[in-house]
């Protein structure tokens, strides 16, 4: 069922249960109230009869004046006031057959035999009995006619609710369809949705949230699109460089040992004798073999760390440290690492190696700074972002300090940075950079570890 159908319903019970109710009340107080309207007529009736007599005596014709007032007392209401020798009036109660609109059960809870028999004594004869008697139904009528009244009247102003409340909630509820439009949209991938914030303030605030919610699909599925751009990008600039090194470094290596290798093959073919020449051509190919091995250590290196898993991120980071420092010796390079550094698998291990390797790399190349400081350990609860303190998962601090020129204000990221930041947002992890006022730049990560098990 629908809410507005819901809703509906709800009012025409609670309407309904409430006539009931009220009707009700009206119908056990009405024999209560028929009675009590009737004893008090009575009363004043009695009492208006004995007057009347009293007035009767010393009157020269009472008879006469008696069927006066009687003839005047036929069209009362609420009562019958006649004498018990009058064949035109009903001589007990159950024999009056007056028309009413009222139910019979109706007058019926009201029904007494209140009967009140006055003599009529003038001037020292006695004229008969005059009998007063209530009339049931004419205020069971009026009863009967409140209670109708009261009900139609209540079914009007429910009817009448219904339809009012009805068209009310087929208004407010009107931007739910939108919203459900929208998910509709959502679900089919496109994330250009706006829906109108209108309606009620929860329903106008959920409208506001789906819009934000859409906005937010929207620059996450560009920024996938971009960083998928930016990945090809970087592996084309890498297979790039990978294929200039291979042809400008080992090309030549390789080309030079063929070289060798024939001369070395001509002069044995020759029969020569020379050993010192020979040798000398062995010395110069071992030489170019030992070459060779440096640059492809160099490309190994840049594919892979070689050894950090066998020897672990402390001792690899000091070998980084030592090979940079014998080809800038006149930068200075400290590095700390904790002992008790939390075991991680191969990535978590690779990408805090790496953000080391690429802050390096940035503060000796653009940077030029003197002083570098590496600190590597646990991070402190009070240091790290709120969104990455999880009891279960140690996190690790990062930290590279130079001397150097710091970021300048509105500097695009390049490559490296941008790799960085994806590599430690990749981990779930944060990285900020800050530029110091004395100078230099501070580069802070926090990678969330994930254990080596």
């Amino acid at each position: 069922m629908s809410i507005r159908f819901r809703l509906n319903a709800l009012i025409v019970a609670v309407t309904a249960l409430g006539l009931v109710i009220l009707v009700g009340a009206m119908i056990v107080g009405a024999g209560p109230r028929i009675r009590a309207e009737n004893d008090s007529i009575m009363r004043l009736a009695k009492e208006f009869v004995e007057t009347t007599i009293e007035s009767l005596q010393g009157t020269p014709d009472p008879g006469a004046r008696l069927k006066v007032l009687l003839d005047g007392l036929r069209e009362l209401r609420h009562v019958h006031i006649y004498s018990i020798d009058d064949p035109t009036h009903p001589h007990a109660l159950e024999d009056e057959t007056e028309h009413s609109d009222a139910p019979a059960w109706l007058e019926r809870l009201g029904r007494s035999s209140s009967v009140v028999e006055v003599p009529v004594v003038v001037n020292g004869h006695d004229f008969g009995t005059l009998v007063i008697a209530p009339r049931f139904s004419d205020e069971a009528t009026e009863i009967w006619d409140s209670i109708l009244s009261f009900t139609f009247g209540g079914v009007a102003i429910g009817v009448a609710a219904v339809l009012l409340i009805s068209i009310m909630i087929a208004h407010l509820l009107k931007p739910i369809k939108s919203i459900g439009d929208a998910l509709m949209v959502l679900e089919a991938g496109r994330y250009a949705v706006a829906v109108p914030e209108s309606g009620p303030p929860e329903i106008s605030d959920i409208c506001r949230k789906l819009n934000r919610l859409a906005a937010t699909l929207e620059t996450t599925v560009a920024e996938n699109r971009r960083l998928a751009q930016r990945i090809i990008r970087v592996q084309d600039e890498e297979r790039k460089d990978l294929a200039r090194e291979l042809h400008d470094e080992l090309g030549p290596y390789l080309f030079a040992i063929r070289a060798a290798i024939r001369a070395h093959k001509g002069e044995l073919q020759r029969g020569s004798d020379d050993r010192a020449q020979l040798l000398q051509n062995c010395d110069t190919l071992v030489e170019r073999m030992e070459t060779i091995q440096r640059i492809n250590r160099g490309v190994l290196q840049k594919l892979r760390p070689l050894g950090l898993e066998e020897y672990g991120l402390k001792s690899k980071l000091k070998s980084l440290i030592a090979m940079l420092r014998e080809s800038h010796a006149d930068v200075e390079i400290n590095l700390a690492v904790d002992d008790d550094l939390p075991a991680g698998d191969e990535t978590s291990t690779l990408t805090i190696y790496r953000l080391v390797q690429e802050g390096l790399t940035n503060a000796l190349r653009h940077a030029g700074a003197t002083v570098i400081d590496i600190s590597v350990g646990t991070a402190l609860s009070d240091e790290t972002p709120p969104a990455l303190r999880q009891p279960s998962r140690p996190v690790v601090h990062v930290i590279v300090t130079d001397n150097g020129r710091g970021l300048p204000e509105g500097a695009k990221t390049n490559y490296g940075i941008a790799g960085m930041s994806e590599r430690v947002w990749a981990t779930g992890g944060e990285m900020r950079m800050s530029s110091r006022p004395g100078g230099g730049l501070t580069l802070d990560a926090w990678i969330p570890i994930v254990t080596a098990a």
